[in-house]
């Protein structure tokens, strides 16, 4: 067949340039070849090619003389050229194969040739190969025409050198394509074809796995509301109606308020009415009376405060009627909308309220009141009454507001008269009197059955643990790790009684009659027969979806990641505008022209809007799909369907018309390509806003979010166009380092391939390599991309925290703030004692009480032994004379004896020393003008008298605080009522001796500790003591601890319990608060209130200290004594809820009690004035030292079905008292001088007008950490410090600023409307506390959250390296989940996208960030390491693609890039927040030296260490759930970790099993020797690359490896590291490794979830992928060496095919190790079944594992051996010939290869091993459980011993310091900043 003529007319634009020469050995080649050889050569093309692919030869080789063999011979070429190539492009191509690539591979043979590797038919071969394609290029010079010769040029390399295999006859890279479908293509097409399935697996598994569903009927009703005077008078119960009146008028303080009488009436026949009619637990009914009692107090204060803060005397008169309205309004705010909504519903309107409620007998409250006045009082009065009763009784119904109100509004509706007519019984049961073991019938038949419907829907039963006595939970199977998705939870249930029309339809009684069918007077006495197990069923009541999966994080964060695509594609397509200008006449797959690639970045609309509709579908449930599909919803979703698809026609029709030449024919000539692309940026802006900025559905949005004024939200516009601006410029270092990275690989530019040539080339492995590598740098780049943005955030956060506290502070710079505290004290906190105290009309400038206040607070100081007794009188006035002493109960009783007489202190030239009436009074030195300090913050400078750190900091403190702006303070009496609610599980409440010193310690005691620690105030507290009558005839022995007294003990155990985290510290600075309050009673009261009379002004009205002791009712008698010794020390406002249990009695079933619990439980309440338990006779228990509970009610069942804390805080919420609440962690103190301040803070909640805006608000506020004890201590107090104070204030700002739990004050009113201050799901709401800030949020209606910084609380955190990782994997598996819940979701839909990027990167996005950080090490090595593996090996490089610079030069540009800024930023902005804060308060210098201090302790390697661990809880939480509560203790970090456990000296075995490498081998130990695998490799490839990113890449594996052990005290020592050997060796060798066994089964293997799991894992999908890049790369390689060495891979593979020698390379080398493992479980099986019958089948009773059987079975550690060298035999078997023939890349890549297919085998191994179904297959499946536990030990025994043993040079030197320096112990130093302490004597 004759080829037509080559058409040389071209406008094609020159091939690139290449030099070359051709060397001399292709002429003595041409010299000495002959027709005849050529002839004789066969050559055979492959049948893959269809013969439409092959071309004919050129007429004139025919002509030439050719022989007609080899004429058929070269018509069966599969190297082909494009007629439409021009002359130089047929030229250069001529050049490139015949000068180039020819010579140079003839000249590799001869190197080759001549070094003698090869045999003799390798040598035939490869000269056969030089002679004809030689004979080819001496006929291409000397052929007529450019395109002959270019077709015989590509034809010599393609024919001649590559045997049909390859064709060079491109242009550009990369030049040569492979002429078959190679598997490399195959690889990414599964790869593509894995991803789908993942969405349609996962979606489809979504569908399947959902609960059916049940019709319900929708039925209309319509009722009116009735509650009455006539309906309280009749059902009124006399006896308590008496009780609770008395109560008020004897005892509370409302007492004496007019009216009082009346109201006390009213209110308490109310509350015994109700009681009586709806038969409420009597104590529930007291308690809630005295609950309303304090709320109307509060309010009675807010109200007067009002006048106040006006200047106006208080109407007393009126002031419980308008408190009461102010109560009402607040209380019920969501109640009144909840109703409202319920009302205007077609299905279920309430009615108007029922006339003639008020008995006209009634009498007037007040003169001048009307008959509707006091009608409407009663109804306000009533409705709150019965919402407190509900919600007092409602245990974990608490957690779902809605549900509260629905059962208020029915019991407020309701007509039935007795509890026979309201729960259908015929006559009152005898118990329902109040026996001891029967519930209250409101419990038992509304609130109980709700209850049980919970608990079933989770929990299957509760057992009693007989070991202690304690409930243990235990939840449904399956239900472990997670709740399933598809299980309902708190909210979902709420969520139904929030839309009438589903409530309506959902709720159904037992009959299966909507309930709603009956008339709204008469559903409450239908509502015990409601079937709530059908009603609350999760098809029809679940609304979201907390799906473990990608596609669920996705759904929350979607707004994020488009975000960053579009910035990430802008960015990319800024840098192909360098890229060369298409040839004539061809279309690339970017487009010709900057706008077209620009354009493409519009088709991220559709794909992102298919994405995040699978993903929301994904996260939604049937119900919310079939609620929301209204016609409206339809047209908007339909629009905006519209809107995302367009870009996709818009913009295909731009690339219609740039193919057409820029128009199309018959239309008008402004449809062009320029209007085209106008359009296409106009619907792809509009698409892409729509997804950015338009709020989320509207079922997103339940309640309307609180507005954000215009300023404001354009300022967080400007901060984040700041943020991602700065971050876009510095990121195109980055994309301009990865396009330097390409064009120095010469690499496929995918963008600038032409359309038509595509389907030539997409087989080729040759292409497909470079494609995907192409495709791995940019995912690479776009994830570097994305893991800095928390970091910038984090800078930015910084910045602004720092000008937000400079605009605040007066004159930041130069301030003598310490010197101006008397003039901010006495004018923001007692201001009101200025105005009493003036002299001529006008305010002194220094309150009279001031002086006072102050020796009070340097009492405090000195009593706390802060200061010894010179700086406590120096630093005081003296007021009460120079020879005052401490009393006896530690502090001055008042400061009632004010300084009338005073003169003005503190002017520029005051003396230091004034006289009065009362004395001689002398000016502290801080004050004095002469002596005060000019620092940055003005800070107390360390020296002087003010030598303890700790008092200088408050002094500092209280100085910067009064110079910012508050509230003026609530004067007393009118002070609202908070509550300081503290929870409580195993925390220590004393520190007793035994825990401080025993006399029996092997190393240093508790007690030398604390004293080193705080070794000033142990002197102090000494002198102290040996002033005080009890120690004065007593010696002090120093650090001889065994000669102290048990006198001295108990005062040195309550010093260190000070100083430790215990919950006296806790409850001991709560207190405070009572102390504070009668300071500014006594400074500053309204002396014409009848509420600030003697008689009844109580602290105690205004503060209660409530403590959650979950687990009181089983303490010990230590426990108990000491919780008795808080009573008798603090005042009487302290008090302790619990929970209680008894058996559940004869009356369980009628009082409908679980029948899978096994108890009744109770909330009870028990304080000072309660008496003690009188025990039997017998009785030895610790009955005696209990106390009867004030109040029990109780409980509906078990009450703590969440993690715990949530629950403990909601059973106590009842007994909080108060119209505030303070949720404070037994790890927090207080500070005297700063609950000063407390009046001014709860005026941040102050309201103008009932209903103000201004009380619905949560008070965040600012800690100070004290837990900086060592360089762990110090970091995690860093970190703690920098996130409360500039983090926050910065978020504040920027609208992301949650609640975090504490010690942030709340409205306790409005978070009783939003379910209480934390959530409870379970493992859903680990991090309960932020959820209550979420849905605070949600609720908008004026909500809002504030940051003040004027009010700073003590914090202690975890002090050792374990607690403080402990604490880091509780909040990480925290963020995991959250991103997961609802809360998330509908705030990053419905929120601004700033306000939602602020949200994001304050929260989940900080982890997340974290994550990615942690990542990037590992990711940036493999990639580096995949680059080199893809470069050019020594040998036979024409073979390659090799570009002029290495690769190791060309990926360093990259590494330089990103390590040089991007790595060190990340520990900048670790340190930054911290060290701006330090400056702030403390000054420059000490700012540096914490800083200087922390890197030279190793904070680098902690904060590196930490993010790995972040990031795996994180990810490993949203793949397979399990969050748990951490408890970690906060204990001073003395005791040494073991490495894996606790040897048993006597019999050898292992006692205890834990230890730093248990604790964080799956963690952190296993990633990094795969990193410094990697990275071992990457210097094996070419040690010459990297520069300083090895600095980086050194201090992540030494972080990841060693950090445990870097901060383990003691770790170094040669006693300890004796012990671990041994430890070590019983671990993995004795007992057949099982210990190794159980641990490996309960902490890697358990956790995973199945095959299937595995499968659709992203950890699976993400290997795979990595996998097909390698795959493809390698697999090309093993291609061309294959075609090099006709023999192949090796004599030893010589009887294998071409092909087959291909598989073994790329195959995973399991193969002998599998057979191995198979051998010997049938040799495990045989010996045990000879042994079974031999021992009478005896020994299949024995072992807990299917194999452990009598019989003999190798030694696990054995098989592992012969495991590992099975496979590292396999895997170089085939790969040997490419380390022989010096192709170390390839043979690099192919080990590596080979390590990830054996992974992946693994990795699905265990996911077959962890299903439960692998048990069933007995023996069978030992084989394959052999073949994984031999791999995982092994792999656990290399990776241990590698730590181990580099751990024993530390040892060494360790030694050699104890024998050089015995005193300084470096590593001790290093832990401790301090000298080692001395073993105790």
């Amino acid at each position: 067949m004759l080829a037509p003529s080559k058409h040389q007319s071209s406008t094609r634009g020159a091939a690139p340039k290449r030099t070359s020469s051709v060397p001399s050995l292709l002429d003595r080649l041409i010299s000495r070849t002959t027709m005849t050889v050529a002839l004789w050569v066969v050559i055979t093309s492959p049948s893959a090619v269809s013969a439409s692919s092959i071309f004919a030869i050129p007429n004139e080789l025919v002509v030439a003389g050719w022989d007609e063999e080899l004429v058929r011979s070269l018509n069966s070429v599969h190297c082909v050229l494009p007629e439409s190539y021009s002359d130089k492009e047929l030229a250069w191509l001529r050049r490139f194969n015949c000068m180039e690539k020819v010579p140079q591979a003839v000249a590799a043979f001869q190197n080759e040739i001549a070094s003698g590797t090869v045999g003799s038919a390798q040598e035939a071969t490869w000269t056969r190969k030089a002679q004809i394609a030689a004979f080819l290029c001496n006929q291409s010079s000397t052929a007529a025409g450019n395109y002959t010769a270019a077709w015989l040029a590509v034809n010599a390399w393609g024919k001649g050198i590559m045997n049909d295999g390859e064709c060079c006859n491109m242009v550009h890279a990369p030049y040569c394509k492979s002429t078959q479908r190679f598997l490399s293509m195959g690889a990414l097409c599964v790869l593509v074809g894995l991803a789908i399935l993942m969405f349609a697996g996962t979606t489809l598994a979504s569908c399947c796995t959902r609960s059916a569903r049940k019709d319900r009927k929708h039925v209309k009703g319509v009722a009116a509301l009735s509650f009455g005077a006539q309906d309280v008078q009749q059902h009124c119960d006399v006896n308590l109606s008496h009780e609770l009146k008395q109560r008020w008028l004897q005892s509370h303080c409302l007492r004496v308020l007019p009216a009082a009488q009346e109201f006390a009436s009213m209110s308490a026949e109310i509350f015994a009415a109700l009681r009586n009619k709806f038969d409420f637990q009597a104590d529930s009914v007291r308690n809630q009376h005295e609950h309303l009692l304090s709320l109307w107090r509060s309010h009675c204060a807010t109200v007067a405060d009002r006048s106040v803060q006006e200047g106006a005397a208080v109407d007393e008169e009126a002031l419980l009627a308008e408190a009461l309205g102010d109560l009402h309004a607040e209380l019920l705010e969501g109640f009144q909308a909840w109703r409202s909504k319920l009302c205007k519903s077609d299905v279920a309107t309430t009615g108007a309220q029922a006339s003639g409620a008020m008995n006209s007998d009634t009498a007037d409250l007040e003169e001048g009141a009307t008959v509707a006045d006091v009608a409407e009082w009663r109804t306000q009065l009533g409705e709150v009454a019965v919402f407190l009763l509900v919600w007092g009784e409602a245990g974990n119904v608490r957690f779902m507001p809605e549900v509260l109100y629905f059962v208020t509004e029915l019991i407020l509706a309701s007509d039935s008269s007795t509890p026979q007519d309201v729960y259908g019984i015929s006559a009152v049961p005898s118990y329902q009197s109040g026996g001891p073991y029967s519930s209250g019938l409101f419990l038992a038949k509304v609130v109980r059955p709700i209850y049980i419907a919970i608990f079933d829907e989770w929990y299957d039963r509760v057992e009693v643990d007989a070991t202690d006595g304690r409930d243990v939970k235990k939840l449904r199977e399956g239900f472990d790790t997670f709740l399933p998705p598809d299980v309902s939870n708190y909210d979902d249930w709420n969520e139904m009684f929030c839309n009438p029309e589903r409530l309506a339809q959902g709720l159904v009684l037992d009959d299966g009659t909507p309930l709603f069918e009956h008339s709204h007077v008469q559903r409450c006495a239908s509502l015990h027969r409601v079937d709530w197990a059908a009603s609350l069923h999760a098809y029809a009541t679940k609304t979201h979806r907390e799906v473990h999966s990608l596609l669920g994080v996705f759904a929350t964060t979607h707004r994020i990641w488009l975000l960053h695509a579009v910035l990430f594609f802008v960015g990319m397509m800024l840098q192909f505008e360098n890229d060369k200008p298409a040839p004539a006449g061809d279309v690339l797959l970017q487009g010709n022209t900057p706008a077209v690639r620009f354009g493409a970045i519009g088709l991220l609309v559709p794909l992102h809007g298919i994405l995040v509709s699978v993903a929301r579908w994904h996260v939604s449930t049937p119900s919310v799909r079939r609620w929301n599909r209204t016609v409206r919803n339809v047209l908007v979703s339909f629009g905006f369907c519209v809107l995302w698809a367009m870009p996709l026609f818009t913009y295909g029709f731009v690339r219609y018309l740039e193919s057409a030449g820029g128009n199309m024919p018959g239309v008008p000539t402004w449809v062009n390509t320029n209007s085209a692309l106008v359009l296409h940026a106009g619907v792809s802006v509009l698409g892409v806003l729509s997804h950015l900025i338009i709020p989320g559905r509207r079922s997103d949005k339940l309640w309307s979010l609180t507005s954000v004024p215009c300023k404001q939200q354009a300022f967080r516009y400007c901060f984040w166009i700041a943020v991602l601006a700065v971050k876009f410029y510095m990121n195109l270092t980055i994309f301009k380092a990865v396009c330097e990275l390409m064009d120095a690989l010469d690499l496929v530019r995918l963008g600038q391939e032409p359309l038509e040539e595509i389907p030539n080339v997409w087989f080729s492995s040759i292409w497909a390599a470079d494609v995907l590598e192409y495709l791995l740098l940019w995912v690479f780049c776009f994830f570097l991309f994305v893991a800095d943005t928390g970091i910038w955030y984090q800078i930015g956060c910084t910045c602004l925290g720092v000008i937000c506290i400079t605009t605040r502070r007066n004159q930041f710079a130069l301030e003598r703030s310490v010197f101006k505290i008397p003039q901010r004290f006495s004018h923001k906190i007692f201001s009101f004692s200025n105005e009493s105290g003036g002299q001529g009309g006008h305010s002194r400038s220094i309150s009279s009480y001031f002086p006072m206040m102050w020796d009070r607070i340097m009492e405090q100081m000195r009593c706390e032994d802060k200061c010894d007794n010179k700086s406590w009188k120096g630093q005081s006035f003296n007021v009460r004379g120079s020879e005052t002493q401490l009393e006896s109960g530690g502090l001055t009783p008042s400061i009632s004896g004010s300084l009338s007489n005073l003169p003005t202190l503190f002017h520029s030239e005051a003396s230091t020393e004034l006289g009065s009436d009362q004395g001689e009074i002398r000016v502290p030195d801080m004050f004095a003008s002469n002596k005060s300090i000019v620092t940055i913050g003005a800070a107390l400078k360390r020296g002087g008298v003010l030598s303890n750190a700790e008092m200088r900091w408050r002094l500092n403190s209280i100085a910067r605080c009064l110079a910012m702006p508050m509230p003026r303070p609530f004067r007393a009496p009118y002070i609202p009522g908070i509550t300081v609610l503290i929870p409580h599980l195993k925390e220590d409440i004393l520190t007793v001796k035994k825990d401080l010193y025993s006399g029996k310690e092997n190393g240093v005691p508790l007690i030398d500790w604390v004293k080193a620690r705080y070794s000033d105030e142990f002197d102090s507290f000494i002198s102290r003591m040996q002033d005080s009558a009890e120690w004065k005839d007593l010696p002090v022995a120093g650090n001889n601890w065994s000669e102290y007294s048990e006198k001295q003990w108990d005062a040195i155990s309550m010093w260190a319990s000070m100083r430790l985290q215990t919950l006296w510290r806790t409850v001991a600075g709560m207190s405070l608060y009572h102390a504070v309050l009668q300071c500014h009673y006594e400074a500053q009261a309204d002396e014409q209130s009848a509420l600030a009379r003697a008689d009844v002004w109580d602290p105690s009205d205004c503060f209660t200290c409530l403590v959650s002791m979950q687990l009181y009712n089983t303490f010990t008698a230590t426990q108990l004594e000491h919780t008795n010794q808080m009573f008798n020390s603090f005042p009487d406002s302290l008090k302790v809820a619990y929970l209680d249990n008894t058996e559940k009695n004869v009356a369980a079933e009628s009082d409908g009690v679980h029948e899978r619990q096994g108890r009744r439980y109770f909330s009870c309440l028990i304080d000072k004035s309660c008496s003690f338990v009188s025990p039997a006779a017998d009785d030895e228990s610790t009955a005696s030292l209990c106390r009867t509970p004030k109040f029990r009610i109780e409980l509906p069942g078990f009450p703590i079905l969440g993690d715990g804390k949530s629950d403990n805080q909601n059973h106590a919420m009842p007994f909080m008292r108060g119209a505030f609440a303070q949720c404070i962690d037994s790890n927090q103190g207080a500070y005297f001088e700063q609950m000063m301040l407390l009046p001014c803070v709860l005026g941040e909640f102050r309201t103008k007008q009932r209903g103000g805006g201004e009380a619905k608000r949560i008070i965040g506020l600012p800690e100070h950490i004290t837990s900086d004890f060592g360089s762990v201590g110090d970091f995690a107090a860093g970190a703690e410090l920098a996130f409360g104070t500039v983090l926050q204030r910065s978020h504040a700002v920027l609208g992301a600023r949650m609640h975090y739990g504490h010690p942030d004050i709340m409205n306790k009113q409005y978070m009783i409307q939003q379910g209480g201050v934390s959530k409870a799901t379970k493992t859903l709401n680990l991090s309960e506390d932020i959820f209550a800030g979420m849905d605070f949020m949600l609720r908008g209606s004026g909500r809002n959250i504030k940051h003040c910084e004027y009010f700073y609380l003590t914090k202690g955190r975890d002090l050792g390296f374990n607690g403080v990782m402990g604490f880091c994997s509780k909040i990480s598996s925290g963020t995991g989940e959250q991103l997961l819940t609802r809360q998330m979701f509908r705030l990053s839909q419905i929120l601004p996208l700033p306000d939602a990027l602020s949200f994001y990167y304050a929260h989940a996005g900080f982890y997340i960030t974290q994550a990615f950080m942690s990542l990037s090490m590992p990711v940036t090595v493999s990639t580096w390491l995949l680059v080199l593996v893809a470069g050019c090996e020594g040998s036979f490089q024409a073979y390659m693609n090799c570009p002029t610079a290495t690769t190791g030069d060309a990926m360093s540009v990259v590494l330089s890039a990103w390590c040089s800024w991007v790595l060190v930023f990340f520990l900048f902005a670790q340190a930054m927040p911290l060290f701006m804060q330090m400056w702030m308060e403390m000054g420059l210098r000490t700012a540096f030296r914490r800083l200087i201090t922390q890197w030279i302790t190793g904070s680098w390697c902690f904060f590196i260490f930490q993010a790995k661990l972040v990031g795996h809880y994180v990810v490993n939480e949203i793949r397979y759930g399990g969050a748990a509560y951490v408890a970690t203790g906060r204990g001073l970090p003395t005791q040494r970790r073991p490495f894996i456990g606790t040897l048993d000296r006597t019999t050898g075995q292992m006692k205890d099993i834990g230890g730093l490498y248990l604790d964080y081998a799956a963690l952190t130990y296993y990633d990094a020797v795969k990193l410094l695998l990697s990275a071992s490799l990457v210097l094996v490839v070419d040690s010459h690359a990297g520069g300083f990113a090895w600095t980086f890449v050194g201090l992540t594996i030494f972080s990841w490896l060693y950090a445990p052990f870097l901060f383990n005290p003691y770790q170094f020592s040669r006693r300890y590291f004796a012990e671990d050997l041994r430890s070590w060796w019983a671990f993995f060798f004795g007992a057949s490794s099982i210990h190794w066994i159980q641990w490996y089964d309960r902490t890697q293997l358990q956790p995973k979830r199945g095959f299937r799991h595995a499968v659709w894992d992203i950890k699976f999908l993400l290997g795979f992928g990595i996998f097909a890049v390698w795959f493809s790369v390698v697999y090309q390689k093993v291609a061309l060496f294959s075609s090099v060495y006709s023999v192949g891979f090796g004599e030893h593979m010589e009887g294998f095919s071409e092909s087959v020698q291909r598989v073994f390379v790329v195959a995973p080398p399991i193969a002998l190790s599998a057979a191995f493992c198979f051998v010997v479980a049938l040799f495990e099986m045989g010996t045990s079944a000879v042994s079974a019958c031999c021992r009478g089948l005896r020994g299949h009773a024995e072992g807990d594992r299917g194999f452990q059987r009598h019989g003999c079975h190798l030694p696990l550690p054995l098989v592992a051996l012969v495991v590992v060298v099975a496979e590292i035999g396999e895997a170089a078997f085939p790969l040997c010939a490419l380390e022989q023939h010096g192709w170390r890349r390839t043979f690099v890549g192919g080990l590596v290869l080979k390590l990830l297919l054996t992974s992946l085998a693994l990795f699905l191994a265990e996911g077959v091993l962890s299903r439960k179904y692998f048990k069933a297959l007995g023996a069978f499946g030992r084989p394959l459980e052999l073949f994984v536990q031999a791999n995982r030990l092994a792999r656990d025994l290399a990776v241990s011993a590698l730590i181990f043993w580099t751990l024993a040079i530390g040892v060494l030197l360790n030694s050699l310091n104890e024998v050089v320096c015995p005193k300084y112990n470096l590593h001790q130093l290093f832990i401790y900043r301090s000298c080692p302490l001395q073993t105790a004597k």
